[in-house]
């Protein structure tokens, strides 16, 4: 039983899932905006996260990444650089 329930809870890998993207491109839609003008993306077809960087540049989100952009928004918020 326990087995089943493992089985329905975890997703399948599909290799074609990254095809969209490769052939025309990321579909970056919004999941994150901070007020420091920082921005989180997921991509709507493959689910892979990005944010941008300081060049402007699309960027992979890593655990790293998204903890400085968290303490940058909070340093930010502290400061009253908001509005």
């Amino acid at each position: 039983m326990a087995n089943k329930t493992k089985l329905n809870t975890e997703e399948s890998y599909n290799p074609f899932i990254g095809i969209g993207c490769k052939l025309f491109g990321h579909r970056y839609r919004i999941t994150k905006r901070y007020q420091s003008n920082l921005k989180e993306f997921e991509c709507a077809q493959c689910k892979k996260q990005f944010t941008l960087d300081g060049y402007g540049h699309y960027t992979p989100l890593t655990p790293k990444i998204k903890r400085v952009n968290e303490v940058f928004e909070s340093f930010y918020t502290k400061k009253g650089l908001v509005g």
